[in-house]
């Protein structure tokens, strides 16, 4: 299947979870304000008097669309209460209608969870004001600006070490450590951060640490290379022994504790950053992700060492006897799959501001499937890094859906499951290879 053809389908699938998350809900945020103040302006006269009250993040940008919407004012007085609890709202709300002359509020702007609260009936000022609400509409929970901006985020780690395991894949080889290693990772560097600095350590402390923590899987990940090469180990085995050793080195180093004492200013900043003058969030990994894959793009397609590695995987021997240097590119290539994980590691420290040894459990099988599902047959020779990135977000689009629908881990295992053998049995077809359905290469 063509990136193309994935392309659709990860778009069909998106489609499909889009209409199957669609509930009856309340409109949240800006949009719910706006909204609401378009009911509000219909409804009642100029001159009369509102009282917003905010209590969270969802009340703030109602709050936000709400004042935007009527602009126009017409004499309207918007008192603004905020407060991080029942209590500190009520004394806020006392004081500012105290501050305003005696003049009785027609209606209070809030979401539903601040509507809930009971004080609202105790104050006589507010016993003739109308409580506006967000009104419910269908809609698709897919489709929640907090969800689509978890997507990507929750991607990152996945697709970064995704393109390692597709060069491993590629050469016909299999990499079963890279779980372990983002959790070694994860634990090497925070501990170093802790070791120098903790709290206060600066940001070039931190960077060190960080790479102090990626070689380290680096460095795993060539063993991983030596044991296939030097000692012709097949990769299954060689690379299941590095799962073993890099999970139990990660559980050795942190006592089986969460290392914690980071420096959550300079993790924060280093884990997302904001435009100048656009005020647009971004993050960190996202553009890691994206500026990995051009680079990864480049190296498969346009560089010698890209040819070499489609050469191995195509026929090892016949590589080696066109003069390619294999165990030199194997060494390499599992080196690199060291390193991504390596970076998913840090990565991940940095979103929780800690480090845990039991982190990416399974990861392993997640990002083979999506290799596989981006069209990297197992049989080496074949696949594309930009399809390996679609496929990344196919799997991450069916977990994330599966999550919404609340379908039970059994339930998501059957399917993922299943996704990786339609996956395989697409590869086959394409070859002709599947002689049980008259499909047999010539």
């Amino acid at each position: 299947m063509t990136n193309y053809g994935m392309l659709f389908v990860l778009i069909l699938i998106v489609a499909a979870f889009s209409l199957a998350t669609i509930q009856e809900q309340p409109v949240e945020g800006r949009f719910a304000g706006e909204s609401m103040a378009s009911d509000f302006t219909a409804s009642y006269d100029s001159g009369t008097c509102v009282v917003i009250v905010s209590s969270s993040v969802d009340d703030t940008r109602l709050v936000e669309g709400f004042r935007e919407g009527v602009a126009d004012g017409k004499n309207r007085i918007q008192t603004i209460v905020t407060g991080e609890t029942p209590p500190e709202i009520k004394t806020a709300l006392l004081a500012a209608l105290d501050s305003s002359g005696g003049i009785k509020p027609v209606a209070i702007i809030c979401s539903r969870t601040t509507s809930a609260y009971t004080f609202f009936n105790s104050i006589p000022t507010l016993s003739d004001a109308d409580m506006l609400v967000p009104v419910a509409q269908k809609r698709s929970n897919f489709l929640k600006p907090s969800n689509l901006n978890n997507v990507p985020q929750k991607m990152a780690r996945m697709a970064i070490i995704a393109i390692g395991m597709t060069m491993v894949i590629i050469t016909a080889g299999i990499d079963l450590s890279v779980g372990s290693l983002l959790a070694l990772a994860a634990v090497s560097s925070t501990l170093l951060v802790r070791k120098f600095g903790g709290v206060d350590a600066s940001p070039t402390m931190v960077l060190l640490a960080f790479t102090g923590g990626i070689a380290l899987c680096g460095m795993m990940g060539a063993v991983s290379g030596i044991l296939t090469t030097a000692f012709k180990m097949p990769a299954f085995i060689a690379t299941l022994a590095i799962m073993l050793i890099a999970r139990g080195l990660a559980k050795s180093m942190s006592e089986n504790q969460i290392i914690t004492g980071m420096p959550s200013d300079v993790f924060d900043k280093l884990w997302s950053f904001t435009i100048p003058g656009a005020s647009i969030t971004i993050l960190s990994s996202v553009v890691i992700m994206i500026t990995l894959y051009v680079i990864a793009h480049f190296i498969m397609a346009k560089t010698t060492l890209g040819r070499h590695i489609y050469a191995i995987g195509g026929n090892e021997e016949a590589a080696r006897l066109s003069g390619v240097p294999v165990n030199r590119v194997l060494l390499l290539v599992y080196t690199i799959t060291g390193i991504m994980a390596g970076i998913a590691g840090v990565m991940m420290a940095t979103e929780f501001n800690s480090g845990k040894a039991i982190w990416g459990v399974g990861l392993e099988l997640d990002v083979i499937a999506a290799v596989v599902v981006g069209g990297t047959s197992l049989m080496g020779g074949q696949g594309r890094i930009f399809g390996t990135l679609i496929g990344c977000a196919i799997i991450v689009v069916i977990r994330n859906g599966m999550n919404l629908l609340s379908l039970e881990d059994s339930m998501q295992m059957m399917v993922m499951g299943g996704v990786i053998v339609l996956a395989i049995v697409v590869d086959k077809a394409k070859k002709g290879d599947i002689p049980l359905l008259g499909l047999r290469r010539a």
